[in-house]
């Protein structure tokens, strides 16, 4: 974020106020505290607990409200997890649907992980509606059908890659205030894939949150759109040159997003600048194949706060890992092979999505286990594998029921805030 008036502290916008704490049974006691000093105890207490002191007073209340409050507190919870070891964790373990007449109820939960330990918990669940005829076109049983949530901000976008619920599956959701605002269908895909990404442009001081969206016309040209949060509906913007990866994940890195291409003449990747909204090309790693086509292996995510990763599988059980430095030196990007992890045994999907202060790098594996890369040490460390070892609940004492079934499960590294899933 840039230094804007729209950043100054809430408390020091309004000067200095008295705020008025009336027990039950008690006078018109009043104690007085400055609400700069609230201000800087508020935005370091965890969401739960800010949401719960606004019904302290009015005072308390409309600073939680303002927008600016919401800035401030995500500029610090940011900075906090950091400097956390192990990062926080969102984990989606299942998405379980119940037949109700000519309808199926479908869940999906947001469980809170530490990144250590085998108990979850659960942040949030959201149930929603479809036709059986649609659940029963998708694969519901393994959840492939869908792609790796994108987090940006403290909000979780979700989305489904089924052709016949692309356009009506995708929600944005903050788990930590439990808001959900559902994005409307955009333009049919003439495939019935769709590129996804989520970003954020904060160069006016605000927090303008977007949804973008690649997708092929008829015709085979790729269409590119935009959704902001808060907005009534979609709106085109510059073509993507060339066809993005379906289903790759698209990280947010400083302002820009970046995608996997498919086919020349661009070197295997793009990048959208977020408050531009047009595409650049973005030069690829030097393991990408001559051709311009990226492995189909390959991912792509953010290290340390700024570096954009890109891991794919080398040979055998060896996963690559190269990076480059999102702000881009005039000269362009300069990758450099940041590490080559032996795993313990052969993987289908391996999906790096975290790392921690000590330069631990966590990934997920065929979307069951978790492992944890130690760069000082060089060796992979098993920390649980989700299916068999993982307990989920609703609170700390209240087991969270999920039968048997071995789930997919999608892992972002996830900090909280109160950006809000509309206008910010």
């Amino acid at each position: 974020m840039g230094d804007h008036d729209d950043d100054v502290p809430v408390a020091k916008r309004r000067r200095r106020l008295c705020v008025q704490v009336q027990p039950a049974g008690a006078g018109a006691a009043a104690a007085g505290i400055p609400e700069d000093m609230v201000e800087e105890i508020l935005i370091r207490l965890p969401v739960k607990s800010i949401l719960r002191f606004r019904s302290v007073c009015k005072s308390w209340r409309a600073m939680v409200a303002d927008p600016c409050f919401a800035r401030l507190q995500l500029r610090h919870s940011t900075a906090a997890e950091r400097r956390r070891h192990p990062p926080s964790m969102l984990v989606l373990p299942w998405w379980g649907w119940r037949p109700q007449r000519q309808q199926m109820q479908g869940t999906i939960g947001f469980f809170r992980y530490p990144g250590h330990g085998a108990a979850a918990e659960l942040a949030h669940v959201r149930a929603w509606w479809c036709s059986t005829s649609h659940a029963a076109a998708a694969d519901w049983d393994d959840g492939a059908d869908w792609e790796l949530p994108l987090q940006c901000n403290g909000l979780v976008l979700v989305f489904s890659m089924e052709k016949s619920l692309s356009s009506s599956l995708m929600f944005v959701c903050n788990p930590a205030t439990k808001k959900l605002a559902v994005v409307p269908p955009g333009t049919p895909d003439a495939h019935g894939n769709q590129s996804v990404g989520f970003g954020a442009d904060q160069s006016t001081g605000k927090i303008d949150m977007k949804v973008v969206r690649c997708f092929v016309r008829s015709d085979e040209s790729v269409g590119c759109e935009v959704f902001s949060l808060g907005s009534p509906a979609w709106r085109p913007v510059a073509d993507s040159p060339c066809p993005v990866r379906a289903g790759a994940a698209s990280p947010c890195i400083l302002g820009a997003i970046y995608w996997i291409t498919t086919a020349a003449p661009t070197p295997g990747m793009l990048r959208f600048d977020v408050r531009r909204e047009v595409f650049d090309d973005f030069p690829s790693p030097p393991c990408v194949h001559h051709d311009g086509t990226s492995p189909a292996t390959a991912t792509l995510t953010e290290l340390a706060g700024d570096k954009l990763c890109y891991a794919h599988v080398a040979a055998g059980h060896t996963v690559e890992l190269w990076t480059t430095a999102a702000a881009s030196a005039a000269d362009g990007p300069r990758w450099s092979r940041h590490c080559a992890v032996e795993l313990w045994r052969p993987t289908q999907l391996v999906v790096p999505f975290a790392d921690d202060r000590h330069g631990g790098i966590f990934f997920n594996l065929d979307l069951a286990v978790i492992d944890r890369y130690d760069t000082q040490r060089q060796v992979v460390e098993r920390v649980v594998d989700m299916n068999k070892e993982m307990t989920y609940f609703h609170s700390r004492d209240k087991q969270y029921y999920i039968s048997g079934f071995k789930w997919m499960h999608h892992v972002i590294q996830y900090r909280e805030s109160l950006v809000s899933v509309k206008a910010n």
